[in-house]
């Protein structure tokens, strides 16, 4: 062998590969009797990195390169991160020592790949390092954007605090093999690489090799009608059949990775490779540390193909549908335009703007156009129509703007949704560090955030790490606040978040945090509470006062449906999903036949209307979404959990 390294912990399989039991990380030695593929030799490392960074950056992300001595000889260490295509999360961490000679090389390569639980680490250091901190500009390369993001969870002075986490395990066997690895004389005695040749890649094992196979190219994301969809790449417009029900269920949701236009102005986008239709749609979110989203096949067909599936009927049922897309987007500050996709840039004549708006304190439905259709639309040369909130609204504004289309000539297939970001549609970091000079003026003492639970009969607990307090509320806004997608939010795994607010534990002076403003900061409305003993909060959860409560913890649910997201009632000092928890959810609240499910883990028991059944669900009217919550009570009274101890838990589906 012409590497040999301390396999302790490692079982052999063959004569180049082990394993570890434990972990499940595997080790491969490759001997390559070719010319090291290396863009630059060992001895110009700012270009080495550089080129290394740019060639990974393709598929996933370079964390780091280092030039070491491995047994006296110089060798290429790297760590690169890869998304894993055959599962719905997680990465790969790759750990190699390249040994590169004049006409051969070895490589001694490690595989660590998360488990079954993904993104502990990044949910747990983003909010600590702040998401306006957490994505980075490239060290080796600041202008590559890699397919995974480089960003600061992956810096090594956090594995001693996730030790068992595949990045952690990986470096910790580089710094061994460093310590304890040896080289085969005559293969160390040989001629030192020189660049400028090619040569073959690793061996890699088949999950991460198809991530290399994959030639993906992004592509901005038309309307889909009649089961096509045109994608725009570049300056190319093609057309694809859907083979499946995948893209559509995920377009327009604000769930995909976006594609900037301008400032606060994007739309959704896909990997695709184009010879063989094998499409990636990857997640927007990174919370679970991936960008890896669900696969799909598109199959490519001509524009006549593709026109000849626009229907009437195609048309207005794809243009309803849009229509209910403007809900989703009012819940993210966000309203919708539809635009020619070939437009990429600034907006620009024709478009049409659909958006939620307050009126005289009345929720309207908007559609305005430019330039204005004519007389022979229903517009009427009328260049806006506004309507009262509802389903049928909704879709109706849909076609409206549909009717506009066709007017403008653009073919319909040929129309992409805009996503516009209300000016004060940022999102706030919700932390203390980031509240504004107004907003700190307002308070003498210092404040920690904490996570809510849900307010009873007046009372609420909060949970702050590990310690758990009670307070009496001075009225009942923060009631009305939790659950209901107002507040400031911290991220948990999994694309999993919480209502956080900001509270001085000494004199109970509180900041409730708007969770949107003009930037990024924090402003909110101040309140002050009460600290109580934990007998005086939970003697006030009386019968009636948890039914209240939780009667109103379902119209939350609907609230959350509109918003793309369900809600897990759960403990309060669970971050993680685990048991016991109940989720509550619409689902399908776009489709024409929406259910309201309420799930429990574990079963609640004969005793409950769950009747021992995990499941309950019915149709999502309004009484069975507000009903929703009063299953979760009987759930948690008959798991034991008292009312105040529990949280309500966002949670953005987007497998």
């Amino acid at each position: 062998m012409p590497i040999s390294f301390d396999t302790t912990g490692f079982q052999q399989q063959d004569q180049s590969n082990w394993s570890n039991p434990a972990n499940g990380d595997r080790v491969t030695l490759t001997y390559y009797n070719l010319v090291p593929d290396l863009p630059a030799g060992l001895d110009d490392l700012p270009k080495l990195r550089h080129d290394l960074a740019v060639i990974h950056g393709q598929d996933g992300c370079l964390i780091e390169a280092h030039v070491v001595q491995l047994a006296g000889v110089p060798a290429l260490l790297r760590i690169i991160k890869v998304p894993l295509p055959n599962r719905p999360a997680g990465q790969a961490f790759l750990c190699s020592f390249t040994v590169p000679k004049a006409t051969c090389s070895a490589v001694l390569q490690l595989i660590a790949v998360e488990g079954p639980v993904t993104g502990m680490r990044e949910g747990v250091l983003a909010p600590e390092v702040g998401f306006e901190r957490w994505v980075m500009p490239h060290p080796y390369a600041p202008r590559v954007q890699g397919r995974l993001p480089f960003h600061a969870g992956d810096d090594p002075r956090f594995d001693s605090r996730f030790p068992d986490h595949p990045l952690s395990r990986a470096r910790a066997w580089a710094h061994h093999v460093v310590r304890t690895g040896r080289l085969d004389p005559q293969f160390a005695a040989l001629p030192p690489f020189q660049p400028n040749a090619p040569a073959p890649s690793q061996d890699l094992p088949p999950e991460v090799a198809a991530i290399f196979n994959a030639q993906l190219t992004t592509a901005v994301c038309g309307v889909p009608v009649g089961g096509h969809i045109v994608l725009q790449i570049g300056e190319r417009t093609t057309y694809w059949k859907l083979t499946d029900g995948h893209l559509q269920s995920r377009l327009a949701r604000g769930n995909l990775s976006r594609s900037p236009l301008s400032e606060g102005r994007f739309r959704d986008v896909i990997m695709i490779d184009e010879r063989t239709g094998q499409a990636l749609m990857t997640d927007r979110f990174m919370t679970d540390g991936a960008t890896l989203g669900v696969q799909t096949r598109l199959q490519p067909v001509t524009r006549e193909e593709a026109y000849a599936a626009v229907t009437p009927e195609a048309l207005r049922e794809a243009y309803r549908w849009v229509g209910r897309m403007i809900e989703v987007a009012d819940g993210r500050r966000e309203y919708l335009t539809l635009e020619p996709v070939v437009n990429q840039g600034e907006r620009v004549e024709p478009f049409a703007m659909m958006a939620l708006q307050n009126h005289n304190d009345e929720e309207i439905v908007v559609v305005s156009c430019k330039p204005a259709p004519s007389e022979n639309t229903p517009f009427k040369g009328s260049p806006g129509i506004n309507a009262p909130v509802s389903r049928e609204t909704l879709q109706g504004i849909g076609e409206l703007a549909l009717s506009a289309m066709l007017e403008w000539g653009p073919h319909p297939l040929e129309i992409a949704i805009t996503f516009n970001r209300y000016g004060d549609g940022i999102e706030s970091q919700g932390t203390p560090e980031s509240l504004t000079d107004e907003a700190r003026a307002m308070f003498t003492g210092t404040l920690t955030q904490a996570v809510p639970g849900i307010a009873v009969g007046g009372y609420i607990a909060l949970q702050q790490g590990e310690q758990r307090t009670y307070w009496r509320l001075p009225d009942d806004k923060l009631e009305f606040w939790v659950g209901f997608g107002i507040m400031a939010r911290t991220h948990l795994p999994g694309h999993r978040f919480r209502d956080v607010l900001l509270i001085d534990p000494q004199s109970g002076e509180a900041l409730l945090p708007y969770r949107y403003g003009e930037d990024s900061s924090t402003r909110g409305s101040k309140m002050t509470l009460v600290r109580v003993s934990p007998e005086e909060a939970m003697a006030a959860a009386t019968p009636e006062a948890c039914k209240e409560s939780f009667e109103r913890l379902g119209r939350a649910v609907f609230s959350a449906a509109k918003r793309g997201e369900y809600l897990y009632v759960e403990q309060l000092e669970n971050e993680l999903k685990q048991d016991p928890y109940v989720l509550l959810a619409v689902m399908g609240l776009f489709d024409d036949d929406p259910q309201a499910v309420a799930s429990a883990s574990p079963a609640p028991s004969t005793n409950t209307q769950f009747n021992g059944l995990p499941t309950l669900e019915g149709p999502a009217s309004a009484s069975n979404v507000i009903g929703l919550g009063p299953l979760a009570l009987q759930a948690i009274d008959d798991w034991g959990i008292h009312p105040l101890h529990v949280v309500p838990t966002y949670h953005r589906p987007t497998r």
